[in-house]
């Protein structure tokens, strides 16, 4: 029997032959962050075979991110960002699904904006002589140096607003087909710490679409494993709220967007 244990602090999997974990030992040290932890086996619990691997202590930990003061604010976003790009499935199916909105929120507002920022200047440089253009059919003689800087200043508040509505949207498709069974905050913490996905924008043209495709497969893995629901229900859910979505944005800028 292999069995799949998982630190709690880093989120770092190994999987282990059954044979090879010597009777009684139920503490091991993660070689990637050094921290030990606990574990237990799923015959400890009376569980029968091993599924899904190991219970970690018995319950969701709090993902790097929100143990800054352990791990020191650079290491956190790094291990964090690692651990949703490229072990979603590990990283949801361990962390907390409660804690409160703010620590996912920074997070959330802290890698989405610098992805935008990114974004939005490989864009500028991509219009080129276009912006000039843009810029004076939207804003009469502002200077697109003006429209650059403002661009920037309100990315932070634009990647908020974005969380927040598209949380709230994918939460009611949930309830629609009966999936959101952890409630809003669990679906709010896969929303923001799936904005990792969203640095593949530091990719120069590309990366925005690559780090939009990236973010909903994150999803999916995500809430799948965050609710303890069905694949089928998370991708209807995120079809309905991408539809709505889409409606509600063509809604607020189709009137800005219309010119005289």
């Amino acid at each position: 029997m292999i069995v799949e244990i998982t630190c709690p602090h880093c989120n770092l999997t190994k999987r282990i032959p059954r044979e090879k974990i010597p009777p009684g030992v139920r503490r091991a040290t993660c070689p990637r962050c050094k921290e030990r932890f606990e574990f237990v086996l799923p015959d400890d619990l009376g569980n029968g075979p091993m599924e899904r691997g190991p219970v970690i202590e018995g319950r969701r930990v709090p993902p790097p991110w929100e143990k800054r003061s352990t791990y020191g604010t650079g290491q956190a976003v790094l291990q964090t960002v690692k651990s949703v790009l490229f072990s979603p499935i590990s990283f949801f199916r361990r962390v907390d699904v409660a804690g409160g909105l703010r620590e996912p929120l920074a997070f959330g507002i802290l890698v989405g904006s610098i992805a935008m920022m990114v974004e939005v200047f490989w864009q500028f440089l991509l219009m080129g002589e276009s912006i000039p253009l843009i810029a004076e059919g939207f804003f009469g003689p502002i200077a697109v140096g003006f429209l650059f800087v403002g661009t920037m200043i309100f990315c932070p508040l634009l990647v908020a607003l974005v969380l927040l509505v598209w949380s709230l949207m994918a939460h009611l498709c949930l309830m629609v087909v009966k999936g959101a069974t952890n409630g809003f905050e669990a679906t709010f913490r896969v929303t923001a710490y799936s904005q990792a996905a969203q640095l593949w924008g530091l990719i120069p043209f590309v990366g925005g679409f690559i780090g939009g495709i990236w973010f909903l497969v994150v999803q999916i893995m995500g809430l799948r494993e965050i609710h303890e629901i069905s694949y089928l229900k998370v991708i209807i859910a995120l079809l309905l709220a991408l539809a709505f979505f889409i409606i509600l944005s063509l809604a607020v800028l189709m009137p800005l967007m219309a010119v005289d």
